[in-house]
């Protein structure tokens, strides 16, 4: 190779070098200027990448570790302490580092073990503190307990030795002592009261002693104690995404949804989705469903169904709610059926809202086996319980029907109620029980006088039985009354009714007789092909072919491809 090539050569080699160190030293002083700001995440998209350019330097991986731990990742945050910890063990940030991500990955015991030792070689009360936690967590109580009393007696004026004590009471078996807990919290605030910690731990100790309060005066004031211990969190490190996390989940667990959406979305905001704690999606999402809120709801429901597969039944059943609430009748149905794991936990609106769901979707023989189910065990829902009766009534379960129909009696008592009669009724006619039919009829019309609909079955139920005068009588009275009346169902009734007499007549061939009924149809309804039609047979019954062509050409303009119109207009030569 030249000479000159090989300088050059080198001086790019030294150029790329320098460059590759000044990206690394910008990445890594970023990340460190994010971590004062406590910006977490922001710090981990610098961390990566000193990493990835320097993957053995010692001070990086430290920092690294430090991040990773903060944001849950708890196997890299292992990976890098380890490292740190192994290149010199004697650092007392790296002894805690290493024995914190050692406890968070789940490895207490080991974990116990190297703090040990690294007690006996250093009297140090923080490493004391971190050695309880790691015996707390191990199930080693009864150590836990001797080095955090002995840390209390060397260190009597540190805040650490104090919240180690309280650790141990907090966490003592069988049964938490959480008064002395409380005590020694507060110790610690008296002598650090900026220490975040024991504010920290202050805060979930007023919890669970709010939990296991009966008295309910003494369980609020628990209650109190915990959001004012919080509420000092957040004073000291508004940006402490831990504290907003366990403040949102209390205040989601005591009902309290508005005030936990807005500490759970500051913790999102800290912690966005895909980092930090699964759970938070689920009492976000929980929140704002309890506000009705079911767009905001989904975003976060969605995020923790992804993650947690034992919660995909409950985020489906409380989808399916806001599927039904917004009328999305297919994937509320879906919803409905992937909640089935956790039926148990269904209400019975759930039963009424998937039959519904299942009906709209056409899937009407499950729906009336879901509303079977509802009206079981819930037959006071009075609008649901109508609509399932008729369901049944439209699948000619007639007698089922009938069945459904008397319990809403039982459990309702409102307007509906004559209406319900003449339903009932109606599944008698269909069944041919006439008189049981005309009973429930005669019954509704006791409810409410003069009542159209039930007269014109009544009428129409007299004719079926025979009893054709006082059959026809009534559903002349229809007719009579719907002439004064504005009611347009009242005047399709008795153009109904109208149709029902000249039936008769037809067979009767009383010609003059359906023309004076049906003119009176059209005057009623203009736009009645019905009234219209029978007025052109009953025309051309009286061999009066100009007023029949008339008739069946008002038909015509009606429905132009009426049939008998257009073959009986034809045979008139019209």
């Amino acid at each position: 190779m030249p000479r000159h090539t090989f300088h050059r050569s080198a001086l790019l080699l030294t150029i790329f070098v320098a460059m590759s160190a000044s990206i690394v030293a910008d990445d890594f002083s970023k990340a460190k200027e994010a971590i004062k700001e406590r910006e977490w995440v922001t710090a981990l998209g610098h961390i990566r990448k000193a990493v990835a350019a320097a993957p053995q330097d010692l001070d990086v991986l430290e920092v690294a570790a430090e991040i990773y731990l903060e944001l849950d990742i708890r196997d890299t945050a292992l990976t890098y302490a380890r490292r740190v910890y192994e290149d010199d063990n004697a650092v007392e940030e790296h002894i805690l580092l290493y024995g914190e991500a050692l406890r968070e990955a789940g490895q207490p015991a080991e974990a116990s073990v190297m703090l040990r030792k690294a007690l006996k070689k250093r009297d140090d009360v923080d490493i004391s503190l971190e050695l309880v936690n790691a015996l707390v967590a191990a199930d080693s109580m009864r150590s836990a307990e001797l080095v955090a009393s002995t840390a209390r007696d060397k260190h009597s004026s540190s805040a650490s030795a104090y919240i180690a004590l309280g650790n141990i009471y907090f966490n003592s078996k069988p049964f938490p002592v959480f008064e002395l807990a409380v005590q020694n919290y507060e110790e610690a605030i008296k002598l650090d009261k900026s220490y975040v910690m024991a504010y920290f731990n202050l805060a979930i100790c007023y919890w669970k002693m709010a939990n296991r309060e009966s008295d309910k005066d003494l369980k609020a004031e628990y209650v109190k104690r915990s959001f004012e211990a919080w509420d000092n969190v957040t004073d000291l490190d508004p940006k402490n995404a831990r504290a907003w996390y366990e403040q949102g989940k209390i205040l989601n667990l005591v009902g309290r949804y508005a005030q936990a959406s807005q500490a759970l979305l500051r913790y999102r905001e800290l912690r966005p989705l895909g980092t930090g704690e699964n759970l938070a999606s689920w009492y976000l999402g929980e929140s704002y469903f309890k506000q009705n809120k079911c767009d905001s709801a989904k975003i976060h429901l969605d995020d923790v169904a992804s993650r947690v597969d034992s919660l995909r039944p409950h985020v489906s059943l409380m989808l399916a709610k806001c599927s039904f609430t917004s009328r999305q009748w297919q994937e509320c149905v879906k919803a409905y059926t992937q909640s089935l794991p956790v039926k148990s936990r269904w209400d019975n609106t759930d039963y009424w809202f998937y039959g519904v769901a299942l009906v709209v979707s056409g899937d009407t023989a499950n729906a009336v086996n879901a509303m079977a189910e509802a009206a079981d065990r819930d037959p006071k829902q009075c609008t649901f319980m109508f609509r399932y009766a008729l369901l049944l009534q439209d699948r000619t379960m007639y007698a089922r029907s009938t069945e459904i129909y008397r319990k809403r009696l039982a459990n309702c008592q409102d307007s509906l109620d004559p209406k319900i009669h003449v339903f009932i009724g109606n599944n008698f006619f269909a069944d041919s029980l006439l008189d049981s039919a005309a009973s429930s009829y005669e019954t509704a019309l006791t409810l409410k006088p003069g009542y159209p609909y039930a007269k014109t079955r009544l009428g129409e139920t007299y004719i079926a039985r025979g009893d054709v005068q006082r059959g026809e009588a009534m559903l002349m009275e229809i007719v009579e009354s719907a002439k004064t009346s504005t009611s347009p169902d009242e005047r399709k009734l008795a153009i109904g009714a109208i149709a029902r007499l000249n039936d008769r007549s037809l067979q009767e061939k009383e010609w003059a007789s359906i023309v004076t009924r049906s003119k009176i149809a059209t005057e009623l309804d203009p736009k009645s092909v019905t009234a219209w039609l029978y007025l052109a047979i009953g025309y051309q019954g009286m061999q009066d072919a100009d007023n029949a062509k008339k008739a069946y050409r008002e038909v015509l303009k009606l429905n132009p491809n009426n049939e008998a119109a257009k073959k009986n207009l034809k045979a008139l030569g019209g």
